[in-house]
């Protein structure tokens, strides 16, 4: 998409049990969830836009979903894989109504 990216992320978390620490955070590791790892992704691809001068900014802020189960996953899988059509038919529509 030329204005928005679409992405799904996991994260599995492992219990106190498998991860061998007797304690853990009560919101666990900072550098797990899931402002943090946009956060880096916005960093990394910052810095590849100015590396090659293009003009490149971010939209403050992301919306996010929690995805409870398989059904959810596959219509938005769906929505995702089907997006860059529907915006293409509303660029065609726009064209021709100008």
């Amino acid at each position: 998409m030329p204005d928005h990216i679409h992405g799904i992320l996991i994260f599995d978390k492992l219990s106190e049990a498998t991860s061998g620490l007797s304690y853990q955070n009560k919101f666990g590791p900072q550098r797990e969830n899931l402002a943090a790892v946009l956060r880096g992704f916005k960093a990394g691809v910052s810095s590849w836009a100015r590396s090659k001068n293009l003009d490149f900014k971010w939209q403050a802020g992301f919306h996010d979903r929690v995805i409870r189960n398989e059904n959810e996953l596959e219509k938005i899988r769906h929505y995702i894989a089907t997006n860059p059509s529907r915006w293409e038919q509303e660029q065609l529509k726009e064209e021709n109504s100008i």
